[in-house]
């Protein structure tokens, strides 16, 4: 078994070589969507995540009561009131053809609007990416795995990434496979998995993160805290969106371990550790903002510059 330090170092290899010949967008142009009435925080959570971790821009969807919202929190986010309009697709077409990654679900919420205009973008993208042969990995989380069924996808080019809590893994199976468990395994994961496809890794949060793809199965040991406050999945959310676009530009493989899986394993560690050094500094008075704060110090902890 590949040891977590040995996982670390595989992970660098990921990340783009910062050059003064770069132009805005390139290390990451991230996709966000999320954010309703009740839930405005998590998009915000995933999308500054997604900054902090190293992309260039990232662009929010969300419903128009939400948009003033999210806005106030940073000016650094391209917040796109679209989600819940009529003519949703239409509006998003341009801006989803110029993004390298998309995160989905955060604060989405389960209302039919949400959930039907999730189910059409992703009907979009699977169907648009036969005709432009694009791959644009997409991290599916919270309540757009309501909407995954094993054909969502079945054509599509490039890699999804599900990240469900224990709750959601116990949904989506049952659900997809009929698998009725309320304290997932490593199996559970893989009977998922070998449903779904393989084009998919799953990443499974816990005390430990499990993730898997089609080739096997692997556990982040990167310690965390046992502070369980809001928002800590939608950081991992957000950071897999930057880390699973460097991903997708790799070639070449690390002892069979696809970079996707990498890419997993890299926002695993990243959320996890900088969990922890949260954690110690404000015990369990710990927020997630305080979290946001301290992904650089974690990122350069891990990964360096």
């Amino acid at each position: 078994m590949t040891s977590h330090i040995n996982m670390i170092n595989k992970c660098k290899t990921l990340l783009p070589i910062l050059s003064h010949n770069l132009h805005k967008g390139q290390s990451g142009r991230i996709g966000v969507i999320g954010g309703c009435e009740e839930y405005t925080g998590a998009p915000y959570y995933a999308a500054i995540s997604a900054l902090r971790t190293g992309a260039d821009l990232v662009y929010v969807f969300c419903f128009k009561s939400a948009a003033p919202v999210i806005m106030s929190y940073s000016p650094e986010l391209i917040v796109l009131p679209y989600l819940d309009s009529p003519d949703c697709i239409d509006r998003l077409k341009p801006w989803l053809e110029k993004l390298h990654s998309l995160v989905v679900g955060p604060g989405l919420g389960t209302s039919p609007v949400a959930q039907d205009a999730v189910r059409r973008i992703f009907e979009h993208i699977s169907r648009e990416s036969n005709f432009n042969n694009k791959r644009m990995p997409i991290v599916a989380d919270a309540d757009s795995l309501n909407v995954i069924e094993p054909e969502t996808f079945r054509f599509y080019n490039g890699c999804i990434y599900l990240t469900p809590n224990v709750h959601e893994l116990t949904k989506l199976s049952s659900r997809l496979i009929g698998r009725q468990t309320y304290e997932p395994t490593v199996t559970d994961v893989q009977a998922l998995m070998n449903k779904l496809g393989g084009n998919y890794v799953i990443v499974l949060k816990g005390a430990e993160d499990v993730i898997a793809n089609i080739r096997g199965t692997l556990v982040c040991t990167e310690p965390g805290s046992a502070r369980r406050c809001g928002g800590q999945g939608d950081i991992l959310a957000g950071s897999m969106g930057t880390f699973a676009y460097w991903a997708s530009k790799q070639i070449h493989y690390f002892d069979e371990l696809d970079p996707e899986v990498l890419a997993a394993y890299a926002a695993s560690a990243l959320t996890r550790h900088t969990n922890k050094i949260a954690f110690k500094a404000k015990g369990r008075n710990m927020i997630t903002t305080d979290i946001v704060e301290l992904l650089p110090n974690a990122f350069q902890t891990l990964f360096g510059n």
